[in-house]
């Protein structure tokens, strides 16, 4: 299975209430190679002046991905389009439309993920009982 195999499947919970579709996936990406001064690093991070390019992890520095979770949105398909991160605010009002589009739309843990059942039109992925509702936002 692939994470394009999960995209527009149907989520339910444990009783087997819908709950919508998923949307997109959350990665956490392995760091194979660690910054000198960490609080430099840090501070580079959270600088929006600086281009992304200077402070982003090489692509030798990178190491395998860890799927987090599933966005799952109540009303249907579509993407957030990058506007889930708290800070992006322009171009007016793309952000305001996209994220009113999705809103409803929240993440579950993989952890809580029970069952993922490929082997029917559409995918289902079935919550484990005792799932928590998660914020989607970056």
């Amino acid at each position: 299975m692939n994470v394009g195999d999960l995209l527009d499947a149907r989520v339910l919970d444990a009783d087997g209430t819908a709950l919508g579709v998923v949307v997109d996936a959350r990665f956490a990406l392995e760091i194979l190679d660690e910054h000198d001064d960490e609080e430099e690093h840090e501070q580079d991070r959270e600088d929006p002046e600086r281009p992304l390019s200077t402070h982003t992890a090489s692509r030798g520095s990178v190491g395998a991905a860890r799927l987090l979770g599933l966005l799952v949105s109540p009303r249907g398909g579509g993407s957030f389009l990058g506007y889930e991160r708290t800070e992006v605010r322009s171009p007016w009002p793309v952000p305001q439309l996209v994220r009113r589009r999705m809103r409803g739309t929240f993440l579950v843990d993989w952890d809580d993920v029970a069952d993922v059942r490929t082997d029917e039109e559409p995918v289902t992925v079935r919550l484990r009982a005792g799932w928590t509702k998660e914020s989607p936002d970056l």
